[in-house]
């Protein structure tokens, strides 16, 4: 029987092949969980701005993700001060150091360090899911860890959808969320989850239907119409990331 030609798919408009944005986001992602220093965290998270903005990121759609990072920052930099206190004292309630320098400096940490995985993260949402799905694959990873992360993709977003219908709902019924009390407006969200967690199970079961359908995990390989293709510039972008992550490593070690 011949084997049908593979379709090979340029990467999404003027974007680099998904695999160059894996190794950035691996790039970012792992010296940002490594890095103890905040001002290599700042110089390595406005390099991620910087990547972004490359892309062709809008960078109101990335701020928008980082509403609640300054309450996380805070909490951490008060938490750290109070029980862990280091460094000059900004500010102190009958003598009890409520804020120190180096609180505020591991706040800063936490800070940058959420930002530049959510940076990542972000990174990734500008590729269609085929692509990503074609380059996990072409990556060598199992189809399998490709297919979860697909559903993951698609599920999610679903359920919080769902959600919000549901609160919009109520809302249009005259319930007022911000007027109930702590115990009744929890109530409230134990009774929304329940159709939202039934609709998931049931999309889940019709899932699982058609993958049995279609002899998934049957063999250990699975073919495609599509595959994706390194260019000259993937390979020389490719070629920068590996140079970026060996002066990066090589500065962190002279820091030391």
């Amino acid at each position: 029987m011949m084997r049908r030609p593979k379709i090979a798919v340029p990467s999404h408009g003027k974007l680099p092949d998904p695999r160059v944005i894996f190794a950035l986001v691996l790039f970012f992602s792992g010296y940002g969980a490594v890095i103890r220093d905040a001002r290599f965290m700042a110089a390595l998270l406005l390099l991620a701005f910087l990547c972004t903005a490359l892309l062709g990121m809008r960078f109101s759609r990335l701020f928008g993700r980082y509403k609640r990072l300054w309450q996380v920052m805070m909490t951490v930099a008060l938490l750290q001060s109070v029980f862990a206190p280091s460094g000059t004292v900004l500010f102190a309630l009958w003598n009890i150091p409520l804020l120190t320098e180096g609180g505020v400096l591991k706040g800063l940490l936490v800070l940058c360090r959420l930002a530049l995985f959510i940076t990542g993260g972000v990174m990734l949402t500008l590729y269609p899911p085929r692509e990503l799905i074609r380059g996990m694959v072409q990556v060598r990873l199992p189809y399998e860890v490709a297919y979860m992360v697909s559903i993951g993709v698609r599920f999610v977003p679903a359920m919080r959808e769902e959600l919000k219908d549901s609160l919009t709902a109520l809302q249009l019924r005259g319930v007022c969320l911000e007027e109930l009390r702590l115990k009744k407006r929890l109530s409230l969200y134990s009774y929304l989850l329940l159709p939202a967690i039934a609709a998931s199970l049931q999309n889940a079961r019709e899932l699982a239907m058609s993958m049995d359908m279609r002899a998934f995990r049957a063999m250990r390989n699975r073919t495609s119409y599509y595959t994706l293709s390194l260019s000259r510039r993937d390979i020389a972008l490719l070629c920068a990331i590996c140079l970026l992550a060996g002066l990066t490593a090589a500065a962190i070690l002279i820091v030391k």
